[in-house]
């Protein structure tokens, strides 16, 4: 990736997880956006879920701020939704790779 790839995906993963902190949606737009940018079909589903975990990393950070993090860690079900929840939408939208035409090249 050259330098203005790398600057546009970081401020389409920047810019998504702002959309996710105020809906859910922002998860799959973020998934769309690491999958559209990547170079192959590996490379895309790996940025897919490595959105989704930075996502929930991000959630993390929003409970340890707010004190809440011990609590969310006896939440049982919550707890492996919350992190399920990410992961799989990151994934579902890195999917968006194969919208891609099939001359289009990134790097």
């Amino acid at each position: 990736m050259d330098r203005e790839q790398v600057l546009v995906a970081v401020v389409a993963v920047v810019a998504s997880l702002a959309l996710a902190s105020v809906h859910w949606l922002g998860l799959l737009v973020g998934g769309v956006a690491v999958g559209l940018l990547a170079s192959s079909w590996p490379r895309a589903l790996a940025a897919g879920l490595g959105f989704g975990a930075l996502a929930w990393l991000a959630f993390l950070g929003t409970l340890w701020r707010a004190g809440r993090l011990a609590a969310y860690w006896d939440a049982g079900l919550l707890l492996y939704a919350s992190v399920g929840i990410p992961l799989a939408l990151g994934l579902v939208g890195a999917l968006s790779y194969g919208l891609r035409p099939s001359g289009a090249r990134t790097a």
